[in-house]
Order: structure tokens, then C-alpha cells, then sequence
């Protein structure tokens, strides 16, 4: 008799609980396309881009075509503290460019981007001050393993420099490289043994946002800080240039900020994601603040040839995987795509 009696009474919450359920159609969220921006000025030589886009509508495309994304026909001018301007001109795709070689960028002179879209909306930056940055004594490389079964070993390179005292410093790197790759090789003429194209620079690089404040060690040595990891495919010479930016402090909280919004983990924990908003500023409405961020930054580089392999305790081990591979047949090209034959100048 129990068992009925409870059998009856689950069936009957079963069935409360399904006719209580509702169908309920939320709304999707729309948000009109905001205005992105990405670009820089440097102390380094010109032209200076920015490149302008809208962000696309939230949940999908809704027929929207990729050309709606780029910004066409606006104008746009940066001026440096001392009432010096020049225009950018659009070349397609939302990309717009200085031609005037006169106009560079300097440590110590302050800029503030103008934007004006084709509807009239006027955006503007606040004017930002060139910092300086020291230069990138060396670069260090240490043989690693990468914990890919595929491409087990590889070098991982670091900057040394010297942070300068009594003053507050913010850092942002990017590097990328060449590795070496290998393949049988075509003859280098008709009848001719030798082998040609058997050697391919592979380019590396990779989109990494990395940025740091001199807070801890300001004024002191910063010694092997990582840039990049470049993988080994063969015994040979390895190819890297690093660039060190110096960047202002509301730049470095930009970046900072949009670190920690794809450092979420999904968590309850997690804070509510946000738009990562930049510098660029409707100046009819200050509530309307463009996407992305336009820098005012200086920046220095180094170059360096990795060439010996370290004698560490698993090069043998390096040796033999290496061995163990297959080198493909043919002309390197074929196998690793449009990539160089002839090692880049510079090195």
C-alpha cells in the first residue's frame, strides 16, 4: 500500500511540475556597432595607421557584410603640443595612414588623435605624453621543453635591460621570429646534384599581450624577461627581433584591464565582463567611448642570431628526436607553405 501511495504521489508532482513550466522567449540582446580603434604613434620614422571599425551585432552577423565593419570617408588628424598636425588617408579596408615623412613622433611631445566620422560625430583622444624607454641590453635564450609530443623542444628568449630610477615606467614587448626547416631539397639545375631550397625560414610570432610596471623594481636590472618561444624543428640558426614600448600609465591600465577579462575563468566568482573601453571619446557625449585604444608610445629594438645549441642535459635528447624525423622530399616550400628560402638581412 506504501509503495502505491508514494508511486501516486510522484506522479503527481511530475506532472504539477510540467504544467507549470512556461515557454518564455527572451529578447536578444541588440546594441548598435561601436566605433573601434587601433593605432599608435612612435618616435620611430613614419607613416603612423590607425585602423577604424564598428563592432558587429551581438549574437551573429544578422546579414551584416564584413565591408559594413570598416569605417569609410572619415577624416582624421593627429596634432602634437606644439599645434603641429598632419591627416591620416584612408588606403581601404578601415585603415587610414599619414603621408607627411615630416611629422614623426617624439620623446617629450604630447599628441591627441581627432576623428570625425562621415555622419559628423567628432571623436577625440586626450592628449598623451611620448614616455621615454631604455634600451634592450641583450637578449637571452635558454633551451626548453615544451611538453608537446609533436614539438618537444624549443628556445625561449628574454630581454635584459635597465629600468631607469625615479620615475614610474610601464613596458609592453613583442617579438617574432625565424626557425629553420628542412627538407630533401630539388636540384639547383638539370643535371646538377646539388640540392637547392632544402633550408625554410618559418616565421613565429605571437599575440600575446604582454605589458609590466617597474613598481617592484624600479630602478633596478630587469633580467630575462619573456618575449617569445620559438619551436625546433632542426639544428640550425634561429632568427629573433624584439620590440620594447615604452607606454603611458592610462595605456598600460588599457591593456592591464584587458588582461583580466580574458583571464576569466567562468566561475561565480568571476566579475561581470565588461567592454574594454579606450581613449577615443565622443566629444558631443562622453558616454560614447570607442573600442580599442590609440598609443602614444616610444619604442626600441634589438635583433639576435641564436646559433650555438647549449650543452644542457637533455641536448642529446634534442639530437636524437631531431634524427628521428622524417625530412620531407622536394622543394621546402611545398611543405611549409610561402615562406623564405633565403635567410632575411639584418641577422
Amino acid at each position: 500500500m506504501r509503495t502505491r501511495t508514494t508511486l501516486f504521489l510522484l506522479v503527481s508532482i511530475s506532472t504539477l511540475l510540467v504544467t507549470c513550466i512556461d515557454q518564455v522567449d527572451l529578447p536578444i540582446r541588440t546594441e548598435e556597432p561601436r566605433l573601434v580603434v587601433e593605432g599608435q604613434i612612435t618616435n620611430e620614422a613614419p607613416p603612423y595607421t590607425v585602423r577604424l571599425t564598428y563592432t558587429g551585432k551581438y549574437g551573429g552577423t544578422n546579414g551584416q557584410s564584413i565591408n559594413d565593419q570598416y569605417v569609410k570617408e572619415a577624416q582624421v588628424t593627429i596634432a602634437d603640443d606644439q599645434n603641429r598636425s598632419t591627416r591620416f588617408v584612408s588606403v581601404g579596408q578601415g585603415l587610414y595612414r599619414t603621408t607627411d615623412s615630416t611629422f614623426r613622433g617624439q620623446v617629450g611631445r604630447a599628441y591627441s588623435l581627432t576623428v570625425v566620422l562621415a555622419d559628423g560625430k567628432r571623436y577625440v583622444t586626450k592628449s598623451e605624453r611620448m614616455p621615454a624607454v631604455p634600451v634592450i641590453d641583450s637578449i637571452s635564450s635558454t633551451l626548453v621543453k615544451t611538453g608537446n609530443l609533436t614539438i618537444p623542444y624549443a628556445f625561449s628568449y628574454g630581454i635584459n635591460t635597465n629600468d631607469p630610477a625615479n620615475e614610474q615606467n610601464y613596458y609592453r614587448w613583442s617579438a617574432y621570429g625565424y626557425t629553420t626547416r628542412l627538407s630533401v631539397g630539388v636540384p639547383c639545375s638539370l643535371g646538377n646534384p646539388s640540392k637547392c631550397n632544402y633550408r625554410c625560414w618559418t616565421p613565429v610570432s605571437n599575440d600575446v599581450v604582454n605589458i609590466y610596471s617597474d613598481e617592484a623594481i624600479n630602478g633596478n636590472p630587469l633580467r630575462n624577461r619573456f618575449v617569445l618561444q620559438v619551436p625546433i624543428y632542426a639544428i640550425g640558426p634561429q632568427l629573433v627581433e624584439v620590440q620594447q614600448f615604452g607606454m603611458t600609465q592610462t595605456n598600460y591600465q588599457f591593456w592591464k584591464l584587458y588582461q583580466q577579462q580574458n583571464a576569466r575563468t567562468g566561475s561565480i566568482f568571476d566579475p561581470l565582463p565588461a567592454p574594454v573601453t579606450g581613449n577615443l571619446v565622443n566629444a558631443s557625449d562622453p558616454t560614447d567611448l570607442a573600442r580599442g585604444y590609440f598609443a602614444v608610445t616610444s619604442v626600441t629594438r634589438r635583433r639576435y642570431r641564436q646559433q650555438n645549441y647549449p650543452n644542457v642535459v637533455f641536448y642529446s635528447a634534442l639530437v636524437s628526436f631531431i634524427s628521428s624525423q622524417i625530412i620531407p622530399d622536394g622543394d621546402c616550400r611545398n611543405t611549409y607553405g610561402n615562406v623564405p628560402i633565403i635567410e632575411p638581412e639584418g641577422w
